[in-house]
């Protein structure tokens, strides 16, 4: 979540790259894998997430941002 929060706002849409949350997770914690979480990719991982929204886009590949709080 907190990953999400900083990268997403470093944007003007809110969005992040799935590729550059999974770069920076790995940079923050070289031990990072969606598998020590019970998630066999970092794309599942996130759609479990309930406060994330994801968005796979054909020419520009899977999206990542933060779900408007209510």
């Amino acid at each position: 979540m907190d990953a999400v929060s900083l990268l997403s706002s470093n944007t003007t849409d809110g969005w992040v790259g799935l590729g550059s949350l999974g770069q920076y997770m790995k940079r923050t914690d070289p031990s990072f894998a969606p598998k020590v979480y019970g998630h066999s990719t970092l794309s599942a991982m996130v759609q479990c997430y309930p406060e994330l929204a994801f968005s796979q886009d054909e020419k520009t590949g899977p999206w990542v941002g933060l779900k408007a709080s209510a």
